[in-house]
């Protein structure tokens, strides 16, 4: 919703802006309604699961900080953020509201309502968001990307990514998933890490000479 005002602000460098998307991943004003941020297979009352059809929602969720990114060579600043890693968060929030020009901010929010689960744990939710891979963490300045944080610290390999269940079975939204379905989007968010231009950001696909060249040796 809003895509195509907020694109045309970002094609004119004369408008010194902030624009933050606010991602709490369904329409939550309207009581958790499906949108275009909402992850496969989530439960909303839009999708919900069935006895003759458990998931109803097939979208992968739409990667709007790339797209901003990547189709506004005009804007100054783009980042992803989650404010479970405040300070990362508030030193992106600090750049995009000093570099000039139209920038673009886009934050993970977890939801206790939405998302179904204990407000206690929307701290943890955030980072585990984070750690599983689900949620890639960057920043473009001047066309120029760089992963930050954790994210920047599992492309490097320091730590290892966690596995999407430890994410996901924590959520009531998800409660429905089989084991079946959990193997699927762990598979999507492998592809993302593994197969794409620059994990969790630009969905291309390398070749597979540079997919072989990357793969560890074998023991």
């Amino acid at each position: 919703m809003g895509v195509g005002g907020i694109s045309a602000t970002l094609t004119h460098p004369d408008y010194n802006c902030l624009i933050l998307m606010y991602d709490n991943e369904s329409y939550a004003n309207t009581d958790i309604q499906l949108s275009g941020s909402t992850p496969w297979g989530a439960h909303t009352t839009f999708s919900p699961p069935g006895r003759m059809k458990r998931i109803m929602h097939h979208r992968w969720k739409k990667n709007m900080a790339g797209m901003m990114a990547a189709g506004h060579p005009t804007c100054r600043y783009v980042a992803t953020i989650c404010m479970s890693y405040g300070l990362q968060g508030m030193n992106a929030m600090r750049k995009a509201l000093s570099i000039g020009g139209p920038t673009f901010v886009h934050s993970l929010d977890p939801c206790p309502k939405g998302w179904d689960y204990d407000p206690y744990l929307s701290h943890e939710m955030g980072e585990l968001a984070v750690t599983t891979g689900v949620w890639p963490l960057y920043e473009v300045e001047n066309g120029v990307l760089k992963l930050t944080g954790k994210t920047q610290q599992l492309a490097d390999r320091k730590i290892r990514r966690l596995p999407v269940r430890d994410y996901l079975l924590k959520q009531g939204r998800f409660a429905h998933f089989t084991k079946d379905d959990i193997d699927y989007f762990q598979s999507k968010v492998d592809e993302m890490w593994t197969k794409w231009i620059v994990p969790g950001v630009i969905p291309f696909f390398r070749s597979e000479a540079e997919l072989d060249a990357d793969a560890p040796a074998a023991d």
